[in-house]
């Protein structure tokens, strides 16, 4: 069994294709997404209308993806914020009680209300440490939901944002 260790690893340290970096981890530069590119192609096979918040400064949109919401179709757009914070906006055609309860299988319940440019926008809690917290609002024919990892001056920047955007044209 040894010898088909020191086989191995003289085999493939000298590929380059292996490391070894004892420590944390380093930080370095946020991987950016093409949100824009990807809300826009959405947006062509959608129910429900899209929007593309403005980044708030310093933000750096890192991921993309296609999802369910209680079934149905629904995209996500994630941001690294300039504190180092994470936050996430979910669109979706799905009744906001429906999204609410079905954007993931964490239970929460309705914490507060908070008014962002008029707009009342509700915000989910849980007695689970483990839970994030979830502000969701009803855009008309779409739901916006908004969770992460920020403090709430975060939150209230993307929600804001979010509510400011135009929707996404299709051509």
């Amino acid at each position: 069994m040894g010898i088909i260790v020191v086989l191995m690893v003289l085999i493939v340290l000298p590929t380059g294709l292996c490391t070894y970096s004892p420590g944390a981890p380093e930080g370095g530069p946020v991987q950016e997404v093409d949100a824009e590119a990807f809300l826009g192609l959405e947006a062509r096979a959608a129910d429900f209308p899209l929007i593309m918040p403005e980044n708030p400064d310093g933000w750096v949109p890192n991921s993309a993806r296609r999802t369910q919401v209680d079934g149905q179709p629904a995209t996500v757009v994630g941001w690294v914020t300039d504190d180092e914070g994470y936050l996430q906006l979910t669109q979706t055609g799905v009744e906001l009680e429906d999204a609410v309860r079905g954007v993931d299988q964490d239970p929460r319940a309705l914490d507060r209300t908070e008014n962002i440019d008029g707009q009342e926008v509700q915000v989910y809690s849980s007695e689970e440490g483990d839970v994030r917290d979830l502000w969701a609002v009803d855009a008309g024919e779409s739901r916006l939901l908004v969770s992460g990892a920020a403090d709430e001056e975060e939150f209230r920047a993307l929600m804001a944002a979010a509510l400011d955007a135009d929707q996404i044209v299709v051509e």
